[in-house]
């Protein structure tokens, strides 16, 4: 009886032995899997991609590559804020309106200059107009 019993309890510590084994192996194995995903997404340029055959990547194609694709980006952007600064105040109505109620223009100011209707105007004026000192006051 007292020979079976240390069996079991030898059994039993081999197997607590192989499972803590395997958790260390699993332990260090998420270790690298992580470092490798941190390198990877600390790149900015995405070099750390695994690659079967690394030296058959020419760098100075990428790099070539990359800037013109920020050329043509930058290029966009220019347009887009010229042709965004180029659009005169009658084709915002809606920001002219705003700009205007909140340089304490009436309602018909905005409906003459902005091309609002009455109710429009009054939202704006309402919305965006200057607010009386009293309620400016008891508010901060």
């Amino acid at each position: 009886m007292m020979i079976e019993t240390s069996y079991s309890l030898y059994g039993l510590l081999f197997a607590n032995a192989a499972l803590l084994a395997a958790a260390a192996l699993a332990v260090l194995r998420f270790q690298r899997i992580v470092r490798e995903s941190r390198t990877f997404w600390e790149s900015p340029t995405g070099a750390a991609m695994k690659t079967e055959e690394p030296a058959r990547i020419d760098q100075s194609k990428l790099l070539a590559h990359q800037i013109s694709v920020l050329q043509e980006t930058v290029s966009k952007l220019c347009q887009w804020q010229q042709s965004s600064a180029a659009v005169p105040p009658s084709q915002m109505p809606l920001e002219h309106a705003a700009r205007m109620a909140r340089r304490g223009a009436s309602v018909e100011d905005l409906t003459q200059n902005c091309g609002l209707n009455i109710g429009e105007a009054r939202l704006m004026h309402t919305l965006h107009g200057q607010r009386p000192l009293s309620i400016a006051a008891s508010s901060t």
